[in-house]
């Protein structure tokens, strides 16, 4: 079969098509013809060396990608109520050396949920990690409720553009900052406000916010802290080891100021999926696809990720 693999870690470049052996599923695994899967950045993160350090994270040669959805072709037995046929979606552990950019994986059941029948396969396979944050960040960290106030960086982005649907669902007053060309799009996602960081500071007025979630974690609690009411919560994506030993340190910090800090880390899982199955299926959550790409292109697309200016999420086919 066709995968995207690299053999060492390093540029986008290191990125190549290869033809591998098919996975065969051992007891308690299935095979899953992948119909499409998403970038995310922390596949950018791994390809570049950035998580190396973590005794957990096997080393090259790996897979790229972890987000997919297709259809079940085969199991190794014991997955009750897994069947060839079925339409799921889920993702990969990210430590592993399996990639989702491939035309099979073979995955376990607890990192699947069913596809709602009113789902196509690319939408559902932009949900698990992009929709996921945010689902943690919003409903089970930060607790927001209706009428509160939410000030989401990165408005735009992958995990950024479901976390406004998401605060509005939750009945919260939206904020969003973003770059100039995404902002007529915030607004269209339900908004209430939205900041263009180009030309003004999210963190120097406005507020106070129940929470600030940063998407990107480009900022900080300290930066945040100013427009974090009492009992406020920042949140960020926890992107690299940098930001997580700061977060960590301001953890302390916030405490005597009657804050909190979450540096996420998706939790993940069947029963994350299945919410966001429910959402998806109920239309909180509408994903935007900015565009769809073939295996040989996703190198250029993490490129171009890495820059921080992207819109909605980048769906791979890996049969073109």
């Amino acid at each position: 079969m066709r995968a995207l693999r690299y053999p060492r870690y390093g540029p986008p470049d290191v990125l190549e098509v290869v033809e591998t052996d098919t996975p065969r599923p051992d007891v308690g695994e299935l095979a899953v013809r992948v119909r499409a899967a998403s970038l995310n950045p922390v596949d950018g993160k791994m390809r570049a060396g950035h998580l190396r350090l973590l005794p957990m994270v096997e080393s090259p040669p790996r897979g790229c990608g972890l987000d997919f959805a297709g259809e079940v072709i085969g199991t190794g037995g014991n997955v009750a109520g897994y069947f060839p046929g079925a339409r799921v979606f889920g993702s990969l552990p990210p430590f592993g050396r399996a990639g989702a950019f491939a035309e099979i994986v073979r995955v376990k059941p607890d990192r699947l949920a069913t596809i709602p029948e009113s789902l196509g396969f690319e939408a559902a396979a932009t949900l698990p990690i992009a929709a996921g944050t945010a689902a943690q960040a919003l409903v089970d960290h930060a607790k927001l409720a209706a009428g509160q106030r939410v000030l989401i960086l990165g408005a735009a982005g992958g995990v950024g553009h479901f976390a406004v649907q998401i605060a509005r669902h939750l009945g919260a007053r939206v904020t969003g900052s973003c770059g100039p060309s995404n902002v007529d799009f915030v607004r269209a996602l339900g908004a209430d406000e939205v900041i263009d960081y180009t030309r003004d500071d999210a963190l120097a007025r406005g507020g106070p916010y129940h929470a600030v979630f940063d998407t990107a974690g480009h900022a900080s609690w300290r930066r945040a802290r100013g427009v974090l009411a009492p009992g406020g919560i920042y949140v960020n994506t926890s992107p690299d080891f940098r930001v997580v030993m700061t977060t960590l340190a301001e953890q302390a910090a916030a405490r005597f100021a009657r804050q909190r800090v979450v540096a996420l880390v998706l939790a993940g899982g069947a029963d994350a999926w299945r919410r966001l199955a429910q959402y998806a299926a109920e239309r909180v959550l509408v994903p935007t696809i900015r565009e769809t790409i073939g295996l040989a292109a996703v190198a250029d697309a993490q490129r171009r990720m890495e820059t921080g200016h992207g819109r909605g999420k980048i769906v791979v086919d890996p049969s073109r």
